[in-house]
């Protein structure tokens, strides 16, 4: 498997890990609750392999990663500690992926919560909210991704927009999207 293809694994895998609990809620987009993780592979045998992950990562140079856990649906999950932001840690650290991703491809299908998906029309309303927000000030604010969030690692952004800046430019563009945003940035997951 090529670095890229590991990459964009890895990428996947962390948005579906992506969140301040270490996954998102278990809703899907109609907001039925999502199915539990495959009973062909013991709870246990789930955990192991998560934390072969781990000690891999932290064999590696992520020593600072977070145990793995499994959701009381059982889904595997890598909950942040102490507001260490493994995800973006891991991002910038290609070789580490790449050594461990034979453990990765170890997963079975269902070992992550299944990610919510974002209809085309409320991608369409929240790409017109980040030219908006834009406009009102805050320039460097991106266009949201495919799963609709924005996300500002590696932007200016990445450590947080101040709220003397967002409020005012999230108060100007109620109109066009007024429920929740889901933002990534340095401090570890969703707002």
């Amino acid at each position: 498997m090529t670095r890229t293809t590991s990459t964009l694994f890895l990428t996947a895998l962390l948005a579906v890990c992506a969140g301040a609990a270490g996954c998102d809620p278990g809703r899907s987009a109609s907001g039925a609750s999502s199915p539990s993780a495959s009973a062909s592979v013991s709870r246990q045998q789930l955990l192991a392999l998560g934390q072969e992950w781990v000690q891999c990562l932290r064999d590696h140079g992520l020593t600072r990663m977070p145990d793995a856990d499994l959701t009381p649906e059982g889904y595997l999950q890598f909950p942040p500690q102490n507001g260490y932001n493994w995800k973006a840690d891991l991002h910038n650290r290609p070789q580490v992926i790449e050594a461990c991703k034979s453990i990765e491809d170890r997963y079975p299908p269902s070992a992550f919560r299944p990610k919510e998906q974002v209809s085309a029309e409320n991608l369409r309303k929240l790409a017109e909210y980040a030219k908006c927000i834009r406009e009102h000030g805050i320039p460097e604010f991106p266009d949201p991704n495919a799963a609709g969030e924005f996300d500002l690692t590696g932007t200016s952004l990445a450590n947080g927009v101040p709220p003397q800046q967002m409020n005012p430019a999230a108060q100007a563009c109620r109109h066009i999207w007024s429920g929740d945003i889901r933002i990534q940035d340095n401090g570890g997951g969703k707002k």
